[in-house]
């Protein structure tokens, strides 16, 4: 009979984590789920979950008991956080963590990101894993530091894995993509027929949770991905272009291109939209960003990434056509009342 395994998942009230949590349920895996939050309503009975501050050590005695695997979510991001709170719940949050990691562990999963990379040094393109990164910007630079404290742990022995995902979307996901896609709902509340973006196209990198959450598991018990970073990018790199098309299309509109790359509506029209909808009642979860489409207009020189490494294990994607994730990701937004149209 094979022992049950036992994850610990930090940052277990997350967008990531609240679909790996049921995947592993189903898996047949135990769970120790921890977060600063109290525990969630939606969290299932056989879960035990901690109410933890990873910042501080004396809030960690016990964490490790009975576990095999360490799932590591936990961390703040630079669209909620400052410079010092990204610090300090991602660095300082992992050295305390794996410093307390017992040698017995079977796997360290740490989720991690190609921020670390940066874009402001040219790399090899398409990006290996093992390129010496130059994070450019204070999130990619904590995300960095903070692998180094998990590294420090594989050096010692500790089986350590690294997942670098790009943007990642689906269900529930508050941010990125829902922003775009909220964009777009306020744009159509606010009685525009078309979506307009600007003229010159950005390649965006994506990636389904669903696809993230499977390579997690698959790596978290592939006999030799200990010791190796892992980028996790959908084989399909979409233009701002297409991805319009598919959001503008979902709401009834068509899509122009424009030469402003201001275009659309300004933050205080869009702010005003976004009022009345609340107030219709949609949910007030996906992030309203003083930027129209922040996430799809950033240009990256190191754009495109290896997957060898990743698909070299026997992984495949599940969501690799995006549209139809897109488009399937969009349905449960209007579903669940995230967005909303008259």
């Amino acid at each position: 009979m094979v022992p049950q395994r036992q994850a610990l998942l930090t940052g277990a009230t997350g967008f990531i984590a609240s679909h790996l949590l049921p995947a592993l349920l189903a898996d047949g895996w135990s769970v120790r789920a921890c977060g600063r939050r109290p525990r969630p309503d939606w969290f299932p009975a056989e879960v035990d979950y901690r109410s933890v501050d990873l910042t501080r050590p004396e809030e960690l005695e016990g964490l490790y008991d009975g576990v095999t695997h360490l799932f590591h979510l936990a961390g703040a991001s630079s669209s909620t956080s400052t410079e010092e709170e990204m610090h300090r719940a991602n660095v300082v949050a992992t050295r305390n963590l794996v410093a307390g990691a017992p040698a017995e562990l079977e796997r360290v999963v740490h989720m991690s990101s190609t921020s670390v990379y940066g874009e402001e040094v040219q790399l090899p393109v398409p990006v290996p894993e093992d390129v010496v990164p130059s994070p450019s910007r204070g999130y990619g630079k904590a995300k960095w530091a903070t692998e180094q404290e998990v590294w420090a742990r594989g050096e010692s022995g500790l089986p350590v894995v690294v997942l670098r995902p790009v943007s990642v979307f689906g269900p529930g996901n508050v941010k990125l993509l829902g922003s775009a896609v909220l964009d777009v709902a306020l744009e159509r509340w606010a009685g525009l027929d078309t979506v307009a973006v600007h003229a010159r196209p950005v390649e965006q990198r994506m990636v389904h949770v669903d696809d993230l959450v499977a390579a997690s598991l698959h790596l978290a018990t592939h006999e030799g991905a200990a010791g190796h970073a892992y980028n996790v990018v959908a084989e399909e790199y979409p233009s701002s272009h297409a991805v319009t098309g598919i959001l503008a299309d979902a709401f009834g509109m068509g899509m122009t291109l424009a030469d402003d790359p201001e275009c659309g509506l300004g933050y205080e029209a869009r702010a005003s939209a976004h009022t009345q909808m609340l107030e219709q009642g949609m949910a007030p979860h996906i992030l309203l960003t003083r930027q129209r489409f922040r996430f799809m207009g950033k240009t990256n020189r190191n754009n495109r990434l290896r997957l060898d490494a990743l698909l070299s294990t026997g992984f495949r994607f599940t969501h690799g056509d995006l549209e139809p994730a897109i488009r399937s990701t969009i349905d449960w937004y209007r579903e669940h009342h995230w967005v909303i149209t008259r």
